[in-house]
């Protein structure tokens, strides 16, 4: 009695390694393709936390504002709030300086923010007055930068570059902040300001002045005295 063997031809096997061959292919491809856009979401996540941690930054330092003038390593005077006027886009001064350690030193600090290139750089100084070696630190927040602009918001809406003697006795109410990347274009925020508060009588460019916060009487709240020019001046150009 003959017995027969079953098996498979060699066409079934050449067809059964290319229907093999293109699933593989597919695989690949799809895994590939997965791989490629978990790694892009990873880079767009990272740089949107770059992005969020850079304008809540500058949120906190505008937030932390003080009017004081400083003078820098020539003594020349610089008014609180420089905008546009020296090096910088944006220089003031900031209270709110942490001292976990409990050493003598002022809680104030003077702040900037430029352009180096492609990266957005925000500059500290650890003491408000500076002397001829005085070096700041350096603080990279943002790369692939394009530019970083900041004009000033007056109480009537109008935005303008900076602020001059020929503005008067208003005061601007916020800064729009505008900051332009290769990956995101150009953002905007606008950061209402502090709302302005002399240092006490006595205290000088290059002193440690105080914030005079007016306290109600026991009957009769007062009315803060009006801004006057030089008070102006003094915030936002720097002129006696």
């Amino acid at each position: 009695m003959r017995r027969s063997n079953s098996g498979f031809t060699l066409l079934e096997v050449l067809i059964a390694m290319a229907i093999f061959a293109i699933l593989g292919l597919a695989s690949n491809q799809m895994l590939r393709s997965v791989s490629g856009i978990e790694r892009e979401m990873s880079q767009q996540t990272h740089a949107y936390r770059e992005l969020i941690k850079l304008f809540g930054i500058i949120d906190r330092d505008l937030s932390q504002l003080i009017y004081r003038g400083v003078r820098d390593e020539f003594g020349d005077p610089i008014a609180a709030v420089s905008v546009n006027q020296e090096r910088y886009p944006l220089e003031f001064s900031r209270s709110g300086w942490r001292n976990p350690l409990e050493r003598a030193r002022s809680d104030l600090q003077r702040v900037a923010y430029e352009v180096n290139g492609d990266k957005l750089q925000r500059v500290i100084w650890l003491v408000l007055d500076r002397a001829e070696d005085t070096e700041p630190k350096i603080q990279t927040l943002l790369s692939d930068v394009i530019d970083f602009k900041v004009q000033v918001i007056k109480p009537d809406g109008q935005r303008q570059e900076l602020i001059t003697a020929e503005d008067g006795d208003e005061v601007p109410v916020a800064l729009e902040v505008k900051v332009t990347t290769e990956r995101w274009g150009e953002l905007a925020r606008v950061i209402d300001l502090p709302d302005y508060l002399p240092l006490l009588p006595g205290g000088a460019p290059g002193d440690e002045g105080e914030l005079e916060i007016p306290e109600p009487g026991p009957e009769k709240v007062s009315e803060p005295a009006p801004l006057s020019l030089t008070a102006a001046q003094e915030a936002f150009t720097g002129a006696p």
